[in-house]
């Protein structure tokens, strides 16, 4: 049985163990994945599943991206199509003069807008989505089911709590056997203790020389039986208390090797937290590129805004008077002779 899976029975307090020494146990015994500390036997678990969980990470990472560039791609054809439809409408409108040219540059920007959301997603594909999956490749090869530098964790890991876990199951033994002294030597004494009332109770009536004889040599057997296990115990406590003095001693030792392999963890998911770093920059550059700093984009806003400059209202109105209003050439009736 593991020494963590027993009841907790708070030891005495002891001028060994410092204060800071309480405080760091107790902090280390909150872990949110398991509510143990890290350097119980199997704990660190949690750094190799953080290790497993980072290639998986790094596909979510890609999907998304992908699923943008799709996106964006669906969304320049549509542009495409837009503006192709809405110019095609408007030139069998009945709509003229200013305010056609203007609605005209309009449909048009469907087509430079439809350029820029197609870069964006040619650069998500052929630039950012394939250096993440190239990154995840190198990162996490794969061994067998695993991959490889979670075995390669796993397996320093579990040289490192080899010995400490052999303690722990000589801890585990001694206090076992240590417990079971105390409630054996428990037992022996609530014997003896009715055997002395049993032969108080009797001492006021006659007996004979062997029944006397006979109590005594029970008596004596109880009270050795008491003595052995109150012996037991003495030494049952010793070696419990030696394993624990020696788990005190290989503790830093144990730590230490601990805590450098968890570190080799932490870089490794440092480059994993840095690398997504510079992919979120380089998609702000992407975004920055295709939005911000984007001549096309630049060129279609001008462009659209110099037609606003000559959209007129009034002239519109003066063209359709001369072409189709009051200035256009009416048929007045007239008197027109017969002509045979």
């Amino acid at each position: 049985m593991s020494l963590f899976n027993r009841k907790y029975i708070a030891p005495p307090s002891s001028p060994i163990i410092s204060n800071t020494t309480r405080i760091r146990s107790a902090s280390l015994a909150t872990n949110s994945a398991y509510g143990r500390g890290f350097f119980e036997p199997g704990a660190y678990s949690i750094a190799l599943k953080r290790c497993e969980n980072g290639h998986d990470l790094a596909q979510q990472l890609a999907d998304m991206f992908d699923e943008r560039a799709q996106i964006e791609l669906a969304y320049a054809n549509q542009l495409r199509h837009w503006s192709y439809k809405w110019r095609n409408e408007l030139s069998k409108s009945q709509e003229y003069g200013t305010n056609k040219k203007v609605w005209d540059q309009l449909a048009t920007t469907g087509e430079p807008m439809a350029y820029v959301h197609s870069t964006l997603s040619a650069s998500l594909s052929e630039s950012l989505i394939p250096n993440l999956r190239q990154w995840r490749k190198e990162h996490y090869e794969r061994y067998l089911l695993h991959y490889k530098k979670t075995k390669e964790f796993e397996r320093d890991f579990l040289d490192a709590q080899k010995s400490w876990n052999k303690l722990l199951d000589k801890i585990s033994e001694c206090k076992s056997m240590y417990y079971s002294a105390c409630k054996a030597s428990k037992l022996a004494s609530e014997a003896e203790n009715k055997s002395i009332y049993y032969l108080a109770c009797k001492s006021s009536k006659l007996v004979d020389d062997a029944e006397s004889k006979s109590s005594g040599e029970q008596r004596k057997k109880l009270a050795d039986k008491v003595d052995t296990a109150r012996r037991e115990i003495i030494f049952t406590r010793t070696k419990y208390q030696q394993a624990i003095n020696e788990a005190r001693e290989q503790r830093p030792n144990y730590e230490s090797t601990m805590k450098t392999i968890f570190e080799r963890t932490q870089a490794f998911e440092k480059r994993r937290l840095d690398f997504f770093k510079e992919t979120y920059d380089e998609y702000a550059k992407i975004l920055e590129i295709a939005t911000i700093d984007n001549s096309i984009l630049k060129t279609m806003n001008a462009n659209f805004k110099a037609s606003l400059l000559v959209h007129d209202s009034l002239q519109d109105l003066l063209w359709w008077d001369q072409n189709y209003g009051t200035q256009t050439n009416s048929r007045w009736p007239e008197y027109e002779e017969y002509i045979d």
